[in-house]
């Protein structure tokens, strides 16, 4: 049980636990809760009954209330203060986790859910690794096929080539000069020869005043098809100059293609006489 005290400048009675007297106001010495002792300010237990000091017991921390941080003096910082320049701490990351700084190379792209389209940038790296390796496969194969049948594959593929040619030239007829087609046009210096065959040939023409000949037009036919630069023509001319005037001629008319070359028999014409001029 707590007793009282009595006040140590007039000695009045202090109840149990009051800092000031009642009756002069002085101010008292801290005294124990039990046996009422002065107790110096520095003990923490009575010096009379050895009961612990009221002022010195340790406060009892409530249930559901967070303990009381100690606030940092002048001059001093917060746990919570970083420095300039400190990097913060960084959390470790746990298993199967990766950490900030491992990142993987180029952005990453998030799939597409079933039924939805792939983005365009997928699409064409897709594209282009599959032409890359159906490049690589054509190689592999070609070096595959020339180390197991050797020379004898190239030659193999010129006797197709060259029977495909030889198949399509023969497919080409012979041309044959249409009966009754040749004719002639002519006046004192100059004559004009046309004749049809029935197949695209080239257009050419002998003559001279004997069955010799000796002289041809054009030298090189332009509508030659078997030098690949025309296709030929079914419709023939050619224009004989330089000739002397009332002068038989001898000519023959010459057509060909690539399947051969056909050949009229002699014809003749004799050129006008000079005109007189009055």
């Amino acid at each position: 049980m707590q007793q009282a005290s009595r006040c140590q400048n007039c000695g009045s009675q202090i109840g149990a636990g009051q800092r000031f007297c009642g009756a002069c106001g002085a101010v008292q010495s801290a005294g124990c809760a039990y046996c009422g002792s002065p107790i110096d300010p520095g003990s923490r237990f009575c010096p009379n009954c050895g009961a612990p000091a009221a002022g010195n017991q340790p406060q009892q921390q409530q249930w559901g209330q967070q303990p009381q941080q100690q606030q940092p003096g002048w001059g001093q910082q917060s746990p919570q203060q970083q420095q300039w320049g400190q990097q913060p701490p960084q959390q470790q990351p746990g298993w199967g986790q990766q950490s900030p700084q491992q990142q993987q190379w180029g952005p990453q792209q998030q799939q597409p859910g079933w039924g939805q389209p792939a983005r365009p940038g997928r699409q064409s790296s897709s594209t282009g690794l599959l032409v890359l390796l159906l490049v690589i496969l054509l190689v592999g194969l070609g070096g595959f096929a020339l180390w197991q049948f050797g020379p004898s594959m190239g030659i193999n593929i010129g006797k197709i080539f060259s029977g495909t040619s030889s198949s399509s030239s023969s497919s080409v007829a012979k041309p044959v000069i249409t009966s009754g087609s040749i004719k002639s046009t002519v006046d004192h210096k100059s004559a004009q020869i046309v004749w049809t065959t029935d197949q695209p040939s080239s257009s050419q023409v002998e003559y001279g005043t004997t069955t010799s000949y000796g002289s041809v037009a054009p030298a090189a036919p332009s509508t030659d098809p078997t030098g690949g630069q025309s296709l030929g023509v079914v419709t023939h001319q050619v224009d004989l100059t330089g000739l002397n005037a009332s002068t038989t001629y001898h000519y023959k008319v010459k057509s060909k293609n690539k399947a051969g070359e056909v050949v009229s028999s002699d014809q003749q014409f004799t050129t006008n006489a000079t005109p007189v001029v009055e």
